[in-house]
């Protein structure tokens, strides 16, 4: 992905259809983010790290709100592990969360990586890519996992626009 400006990111914002109140919450510092080549989407979230846009280079840049919420524990308390929506990297109950894109006049929910850092477990720079290599015995490179997410991304995006 390439590097995204404060006024690129103005610009896309006002061609999307995010509310005003999560345009003017969202904190974006682009002097912070670091391995721009090793994205394949990015997200921009609010102060409380509970709403935020997810941006992807597509055919066109797409800008999508979600929303992030805790999962719920089970009957026993405890919250159970998932495998990403995102990026298929096994991830313990506490590391993961819903995304909702709320797209009237439905929402669609995915289970995903608490910290958004599908890019990065898909390349193997994360302990969580390593783990979830051992938990789930999977051998393809890393390159079949990077198309892999790319591919999902695309159908979730575009899924998720033709529902609004």
């Amino acid at each position: 992905m390439k590097a995204i400006t404060r006024s690129e990111l103005s610009e896309l914002l006002k061609l999307s259809s995010v509310r005003p109140r999560l345009k003017r919450e969202l904190r974006f510092v682009p002097e912070e983010i670091t391995s721009w080549e090793d994205r394949d989407f990015l997200t921009v979230m609010n102060r409380s790290q509970t709403e935020g846009v997810l941006i992807a280079p597509l055919k066109t840049m797409a800008v999508l709100p979600f929303r992030l919420s805790k999962r719920t524990p089970n009957q026993a308390g405890r919250i159970e592990a998932i495998i990403c929506d995102f990026c298929a990297t096994w991830q313990g109950g506490t590391h993961s969360v819903v995304l909702t894109f709320d797209m009237p006049p439905k929402s669609i929910s995915y289970l995903v990586c608490r910290d958004l850092a599908c890019s990065f477990h898909v390349r193997d720079k994360t302990a969580a890519a390593k783990r979830s290599r051992t938990q789930l015995r999977e051998t393809i490179t890393a390159e079949a996992r990077i198309e892999r997410l790319k591919r999902r991304l695309e159908t979730i995006i575009e899924g998720v626009e033709t529902a609004s």
